[in-house]
């Protein structure tokens, strides 16, 4: 049997498909109740071989062997089980384990028992929460005692036994629970990881992926529009042949930390590449150009002790939101706007830096909402006035 394949959605054996789409924690159930019938198979052969060498009750095995495969058969018809259900099929399984394990007066059957009482709160971990869990966990730590004080003679030594049973599933299973925890923070915390630039702390291109979405909707809902500033830091390639690329990074955060402070929550800054952050807003039509100036001059008054001053020069575009959109419209919506951003960036580079370009708005054709249009006009156009500032010796000088 393939493991690779069962982890993949598909069970195969020599090639052939067996189980589609085994959900993993479904094929472990099933995994245990195989062992489970295959040692109760094994145990039931050795007894018979032996002409009844164990102290069983081949009946009670019998009866253990077939439910457990009858619990593999239902688990690869079903191919993925419920919390809920799971939780029933643990429960049941604890306490015909304890049952079977009082029953018997094999040693070694009572000892096989008790270790998987042990186990089976385990496998609950991944389905059980709170009082599942705990239901379960108690159902071990007292089968576990009582499949030995069954037949044990009761001495010092049973109650010690019989003690330690009851603790090992409890500690077995805390600990089992706080790595889950720590599993389950540490995966949240990779998502969140996954979505941030992790020099500024603004989102990265996967980060606006996963909230432009929103965004547009929300701005659709408000007859808004949605626009993009692009910023690109002037001569940055200058900063960090002269001071040194551990500088050019306090460099990008102290911008970055500039622009955060001059935005408002809901809009979203995203370090683009490099030395080139965007912002993807909503608002009325007028917004962007008044938006764009002020981030222009957050950065151009940042003057932190052991860094060169530095200016951006920023582009523009911005278009109606869609009446309709689904997160991928809304990523394409937030590409195209981009791109036309990035060409009024250029040509705010060619005019001297330091300074703001609007790009000329997109247009969504009527009846075709989700799918946004270039308007036939693509001019650059200019602020009526774009301040040119005496930088300090210290400033890295746009050049003509």
């Amino acid at each position: 049997m393939s493991v690779t394949g069962a982890m993949m959605g598909r069970v195969t054996w020599r090639g052939w498909p067996v189980v589609s789409r085994l959900e993993w924690r479904t094929a472990v159930l099933a995994l245990l109740a195989g062992l489970a019938a295959a040692s109760c198979a094994l145990v039931l052969a050795v007894d018979v071989l032996s002409g009844g060498g164990l102290a069983i009750a081949r009946g009670v095995v019998a009866a253990t062997c077939a439910a457990a495969a009858v619990v593999v058969v239902h688990l690869l018809r079903r191919r993925r089980v419920s919390d809920a259900e799971a939780g029933v099929l643990l429960h049941v399984g604890a306490v015909a384990t304890a049952v079977s394990g009082v029953v018997q007066t094999d040693l070694g059957w009572q000892w096989l028992s008790a270790s998987v009482l042990s186990a089976i709160p385990v496998v609950g971990v991944m389905h059980l929460r709170r009082w599942g869990l705990v239901s379960l966990t108690a159902l071990a730590c007292l089968g576990a005692p009582l499949v030995f004080a069954a037949w044990e003679p009761q001495s010092l030594l049973t109650l010690i036994a019989s003690v330690a049973m009851a603790a090992v599933p409890a500690v077995v299973v805390g600990v089992v629970w706080a790595l889950a925890q720590q599993l389950d923070a540490a995966r949240a915390a990779a998502a969140r990881a996954a979505g941030l630039d992790e020099l500024t702390g603004l989102l990265n291109r996967h980060g606006l992926a996963l909230r432009v979405g929103p965004l547009v909707r929300a701005a659709s809902r408000a007859g808004e529009h949605v626009s993009v500033v692009v910023a690109d830091v002037d001569h940055f390639k200058r900063v960090n042949d002269t001071h040194g690329h551990l500088v050019g990074d306090r460099v990008l955060v102290a911008v970055a930390d500039a622009l955060r402070g001059a935005v408002r929550e809901d809009d979203l800054l995203v370090r683009w590449g490099g030395e080139e952050i965007a912002l993807v807003a909503r608002g009325e039509a007028g917004r962007v150009t008044r938006l764009a100036e002020r981030l222009r001059a957050a950065v151009e008054e940042v003057d932190e002790p052991g860094l060169p001053r530095v200016t951006v020069s920023l582009g523009t575009a911005s278009t109606t939101a869609p009446l309709r959109t689904t997160d991928d419209r809304a990523s394409e919506l937030s590409a195209r706007l981009l791109d036309h951003a990035d060409a009024a960036l250029y040509e705010a580079k060619r005019a001297g830096r330091n300074r703001v370009r609007h790009g000329a708005p997109l247009v969504l054709v009527a009846g075709e909402a989700e799918q946004p249009q270039v308007a036939v006009e693509r001019s650059v156009v200019t602020l009526p006035a774009d301040p040119v500032v005496a930088l300090p010796s210290t400033a890295v000088p746009p050049s003509s």
